[in-house]
């Protein structure tokens, strides 16, 4: 099992923008030295308060750099905001800084303030993140190509740097509605699943997309990849108290600002009813705080029920876990947690 670290280059408290990409970079080159396989990239944009990630690509061949065995991902490139042939242009380019270590997880995101501010429709995101994903494949051919599309055109362009990995970088798409899984199962890429969903529901749309893979004519099974907040500490008390501020936090700024720009009605009352549910109801169905052993368990029995090939460690769930904690809880991760799935 691969086991990834998601970060958001978190701003907290009166923390600088300039003390944020420091504090983050030391984050993700002490998670190398201790084991972790990946470290997986967000995108925000418009939000000072919350995270100074615009650009993960830029980011991601700045780690690239300073890093050598890690694996660089993004989770995820909001795709329909971009210029699909400067996407492939960059993705292929941190592929080779990276030399192949790079996979290219991509989205929609659920948040119309980012589309608001770069002045796209979020009715039209279905339709321009599946094309903008047909042009990307195309480019990575490495023959020159014509597209005339709803969104994008393309006139006898051949797009350089070719990837590094070949055919193409792992590419990943992270998928949240039901009828989104066998979309994607019929396209044949690795997934990104959120564990906010629940088990019993995950299982059904899981079984939606391998049967739509199946039936496309690829392999039944695939790297399916869970996302789910995480917090080590050496006793279960410990676990759930110094995460909880932070945790709370995170739900608070749902329910108060991301609710503002959900996509839908159905996005924005599961906002509301996440904002209600006690702690200890979170700490049962949301995240995966506890001791290693504890933590051990609760990735087993997702491994087990959904057939989970990697984990994205959200270890700072908020953002706002003093970095000392936030370091001994990857330590714990990686040297208590991380040798049963090896």
């Amino acid at each position: 099992m691969n086991f990834g670290m998601f970060t958001d280059f978190h701003v907290r408290g009166d923390m600088t923008q300039a003390q944020a990409f420091e504090e983050s970079f030391s984050q993700i080159a002490e998670a190398e030295q201790m084991g972790m396989d990946s470290v997986w990239l967000a995108e925000h944009h418009f939000t000072p308060d919350r995270s100074v990630l615009a650009s993960p690509l830029i980011i991601a061949s700045a780690i690239a750099a300073r890093t050598s065995k890690l694996r660089v991902g993004l989770a995820v490139q909001v795709l329909p905001l971009t210029n699909p042939l400067r996407v492939a242009e960059e993705a292929a380019t941190v592929d080779h800084i990276s030399r192949g270590r790079f996979d290219f997880g991509i989205g929609r995101s659920g948040l119309t303030k980012y589309y608001q501010g770069y002045n796209v429709p979020y009715s039209e995101s279905r339709g321009r993140f599946f094309e903008a994903l047909q042009v990307i494949m195309r480019a990575w051919q490495g023959e020159s190509f014509s597209h005339q599309g709803d969104f994008y055109s393309y006139e006898d362009v051949q797009v350089v740097p070719q990837p590094y990995q070949q055919p193409h970088p792992p590419t990943r798409i992270a998928v949240a509605s039901e009828d989104t899984f066998p979309i994607v199962g019929k396209l044949g890429h690795p997934i990104f699943i959120s564990a906010a969903t629940g088990i019993p529901a995950l299982k059904e749309r899981l079984a939606l997309y391998r049967n739509a893979r199946e039936e496309a004519g690829f392999d039944r099974a695939s790297e399916v990849t869970l996302r789910i907040p995480a917090y080590v500490a050496e006793t279960t008390a410990r676990a759930q108290e110094e995460p909880k501020a932070s945790a709370i936090h995170a739900i608070q700024y749902a329910a108060t600002e991301l609710i503002k720009t959900a996509a839908s009605e159905e996005g924005a009352e599961r906002l509301r009813r996440m904002a209600d549910i006690p702690y200890e109801e979170i700490l049962t169905r949301r995240v995966m705080f506890g001791n290693p052993d504890e933590v051990t368990e609760r990735l087993e029995e997702y491994r087990d029920e959904l057939g989970i090939s990697g984990v994205v460690l959200e270890m700072n769930y908020g953002g706002q876990i003093p970095n000392d904690r936030v370091m001994e809880s990857v330590r714990l991760m990686t040297e208590k947690v991380l040798p049963a799935f090896k």
